[in-house]
């Protein structure tokens, strides 16, 4: 798996805090139609600009450090995963409820829970299939037609190299 890929998954799956909110599969998703899913069609319709994706690597490294500090938090999330089963709107009001200390470092970096995670699936989304691009494993890009929003394919691979060292930020690499 490309580097960039890996650590970009990696780093925004700790976001999560052991919370597996995890979107549809980018693969999965690739044989899914948006209209298979009220929430797919709002992580392909979401649009990302680069003030969002800076401000969601700031709450997400925040957040990281967050479940540092507070490891019995980290441990009950890890307990309470919703996962793919759980609507968008579900997954957000289990976080808000059970972890009001992480929606609270979300707001200060200006989203609702549900939007954070929005940003963050399609970030993910659209990160990876850049990614998947530019190592030429994507070589029929129809296939992910209606699956992203085309104008995040087009923000990352413009800001590929910032949204590397975003990336890498993430793990404790240098910042932005």
């Amino acid at each position: 798996m490309h580097r960039i890929l890996r650590t970009s998954v990696n780093s925004l799956l700790a976001a999560l805090l052991g919370f597996s909110l995890m979107a549809p599969s980018t693969l999965g998703a690739q044989t899914k139609k948006p209209s298979d899913s009220p929430d797919q069609k709002e992580y392909s319709a979401y649009v990302l600009t680069m003030d969002k994706i800076h401000r969601l690597a700031d709450a997400t490294k925040e957040l990281k450090e967050w479940q540092e500090k507070n490891p019995q938090a980290a441990k009950e999330m890890d307990e309470n995963q919703a996962g793919d089963a759980a609507s968008l709107s579900e997954q957000a009001k289990l976080f808000d409820s059970k972890f009001p200390a992480g929606s609270a470092i979300l707001k200060k970096h200006g989203f609702a829970t549900r939007e954070y995670l929005l940003a963050l699936y399609a970030y993910i989304q659209s990160v990876t299939i850049v990614s998947m691009k530019k190592s030429g494993q994507l070589s029929d890009p129809s296939k992910v037609e209606g699956v992203v929003n085309s104008a995040n394919l087009a923000l990352v691979e413009k800001n590929w190299d910032e949204i590397q060292k975003l990336n890498d930020s993430f793990n404790g690499g240098s910042d932005k």
